[in-house]
């Protein structure tokens, strides 16, 4: 087990794959003096999150690995700090507090077609497309400023940095308390010059936001927000780990769901017919929020991309009292690791586990599967607080790309893992005018 588990920085996929497939759902073992819990079962992790509300679990042992980037944001903060400021932002991204953002969002989709439109290409880099729109879109809905000049381009190269190099940081703070960061000297000699600018950055950007009030920007929002029940105000640091995690954390992961998306639609043909004959049902002129609701068939195909390709392949708690799981000791110091990509992939749970098929998300199996058996953005008290924003944000831009155009791939690209399940390298779709228009 010892080898298997040095493998999970190269190949981390496999190995949660190989380690539940040997030996179960459930699985105890150590690496140094840690010790490790692996589960991919939801009943497990229904109450894994149970268990931590009630305080037996904490994400503190990656905390101090986490400060240097997030310092206190959702990311990476607990008890009260963590408390006061989820309920702070909360509204903001609830289904109505986004409405602000929904024309950011569409003008920011509506300027990638428009550069689709006037590219004499028959390919695109639809990685690079993607990634200029939701960086415009983030900078504008953070900031409410447009992206320009060479202090963005140096700030989109520091985060690059930044993602690059969060995975192997935080895998080795987990699988060694540290004993393992010392191999990773140079790299974690970049990660510190990229966050010193990613954060200097921000810094600067939140204190243009103190000197003017914006009904958009939500840096801006939250200078002036304060909680009604308690008068809680967020620090000025608290203001900048925020920007940083929502940042980072915004933009990495909706591009690469993203580019995923597109990847499996130019692959499988049946499927892309059937989202383009929805989205030409029920998208107007234009696209709108209340059409975007319409599109089921669109949505489940995005759910099934995220099934396929989870963002977060797993999830870690330390256990910070002596508890039981299912009826097995647990002791205090462990670590318990969520196995989110062998769970999506679980042929129990899922009719075609390793096949991209949308009707996982609309057949009548939806009904009877677990509610944690798909958990694309965390679950319990730390689900993701920008789920909403993610998902209107990623189906405003695919409506609007497919409304006019179709993909297609023959490539075979596949899957690497940094802070999040990425490609391992850039999409190139070749693109041709939707021609049922």
């Amino acid at each position: 087990m010892f080898f298997t588990l040095t493998r999970l920085a190269t190949n981390p996929t496999a190995v949660l794959t190989s380690i539940h497939k040997k030996h179960g759902s459930f699985v105890q073992t150590q690496f140094f003096n840690k010790k490790l819990i692996f589960t991919s079962n939801p009943d497990y992790f229904e109450e894994i999150f149970t268990q931590e509300a009630k305080g037996y679990l904490n994400r503190d042992s990656l905390y101090d690995a986490k400060k240097a980037m997030f310092g206190d944001g959702l990311f990476n903060s607990a008890g009260d700090t963590w408390t006061n400021q989820r309920r702070l932002m909360q509204p903001y991204f609830s289904k109505q507090g986004i409405e602000v953002w929904k024309n950011i969002m569409l003008d920011e989709a509506n300027s990638a077609i428009a550069r689709i439109r006037d590219s004499a290409n028959n390919e695109i880099n639809i990685s690079h497309e993607l990634k200029e729109t939701i960086q415009k879109i983030m900078v504008r809905v953070l900031f409410n400023r447009s992206m320009s000049g060479a202090a963005d381009k140096q700030l989109m190269e520091s985060v690059d940095t930044i993602v690059k190099g969060l995975f192997p940081h935080l895998l080795a703070e987990t699988l060694g308390k540290g004993r393992l960061k010392s191999l990773l000297f140079v790299q974690n000699r970049r990660m510190r010059n990229a966050i010193n600018q990613f954060v200097g950055y921000v810094d600067n950007e939140i204190e243009r936001g103190k000197h003017e009030q914006s009904e958009t920007g939500l840096i801006s929002m939250l200078i002036q927000a304060s909680d009604k029940s308690t008068g809680y105000r967020m620090s000025n640091q608290l203001l900048r780990d925020e920007a940083v995690t929502m940042f980072l954390a915004g933009q990495d992961s909706t591009v690469n769901t993203l580019a995923w998306f597109f990847y499996l639609i130019g692959k499988h043909e049946q499927i892309h017919e059937k989202i383009t004959a929805e989205i030409n049902r029920h998208i107007g002129e234009s696209v709108t929020l209340d059409n975007i609701e319409k599109l089921s068939y669109t949505k489940a195909a995005l759910y099934e991309t995220l099934r396929l390709y989870p963002q977060a392949i797993a999830l870690s708690r330390d256990v910070a009292d002596n508890m039981t799981l299912d009826g097995k000791a647990i002791d205090k110091g462990a670590a318990i690791i969520m196995s989110i990509y062998t769970t999506h992939r679980d042929p129990a749970l899922w009719r075609h586990p390793e096949e991209f098929y949308p009707e996982h998300f609309l057949d009548e199996s939806t009904q009877s599967r677990h509610k944690y058996a798909f958990l694309p953005f965390g679950g319990g008290m730390h689900t993701c607080v920008g789920r909403h924003f993610a998902e209107i944000e990623m189906m405003i831009i695919i409506a609007t790309i497919l409304k006019e155009r179709s993909v297609k791939t023959t490539s075979q690209v596949n899957p690497t893992v940094s802070i999040t399940y990425k490609p391992e390298r850039d999409i190139i779709l070749s693109i041709t005018p939707n021609t049922t228009l």
